[in-house]
């Protein structure tokens, strides 16, 4: 049996959850994703969901990024542009800028610039072929949650994180926020980081079970979608 994880990006690294052999809820931080083969050395066989984008296409905006910020209207605006292979080359922000003005008219905002590290880092464990990674949306995964309704609350807000952990609480049975909380601190893994580390999970989940969505159903390249 592969094992299956939710990866969301944590100011430590990246923040996984799985489930153990009795159904409890797993949860590490990894300083990068490579980290992960070392850690599961039991297992031969990885599927993971991760919020980043993983395969990237040579023009901007990618398919998946423009069907993501429709699906999600008001809150279009948490969809990053994933770069192009070449932006992600470049040594700085003002070079990559230029590919962008180039590409589609406009800069790159510095916040897409400050994931670099971690697109790259993705990059670096596609060619292993017992790793299948699947790029995931936590609020697209939150909208299919919630009967395919946009949750407009922003998850930093107490509303907008109850909201989310009540679903969370329906679809984890075995889910408890405050102990995963008290393992870490919030300078490493934030409030948010949790929330959307399981939901990813829940929708690499739905993939296995063959109960996902994708966008597009058929992209330009090979898995460059974004699952839900």
């Amino acid at each position: 049996m592969p094992l299956v994880i939710g990866i969301d990006g944590c100011k430590a690294g990246w923040f996984a959850v799985w489930h153990s052999q009795d159904e409890t809820i797993e949860t590490a931080i990894f300083p990068s994703i490579s980290n992960l083969k070392d850690f599961f050395v039991e297992f031969n066989q990885f599927i993971i969901g991760i919020d980043m984008p993983v395969i990237l296409s040579e023009v901007m905006p990618r398919e998946a990024d423009q069907l993501a910020r429709k699906l999600l209207s008001k809150k279009a605006s948490s969809v990053f542009t994933a770069p192009t292979p070449k932006m992600l080359d470049q040594p700085n922000y003002e070079k990559a800028c230029l590919i962008s003005k180039n590409l589609i008219g406009k800069s790159m905002s510095l916040q897409s610039w400050y994931l670099f590290p971690k697109i790259k880092d993705v990059q670096t464990i596609l060619h292993y072929k017992n790793i299948k990674i699947f790029e995931i949306h936590p609020e697209l995964s939150f909208r299919a949650m919630n009967n395919e309704k946009v949750i407009l609350e922003s998850k930093k807000t107490i509303e907008g994180f109850d909201i989310r952990k009540a679903l969370l609480d329906k679809h984890f049975l075995n889910f408890n926020f405050d102990v995963i909380r008290n393992k870490y601190q919030k300078k490493d893994v934030m409030d948010d980081d949790i929330l959307d580390a399981l939901v990813v999970l829940w929708s690499t989940k739905r993939i296995v079970n063959n109960q996902a969505s994708y966008l597009p159903e058929i992209p330009e390249k090979p898995n460059m979608q974004i699952v839900y």
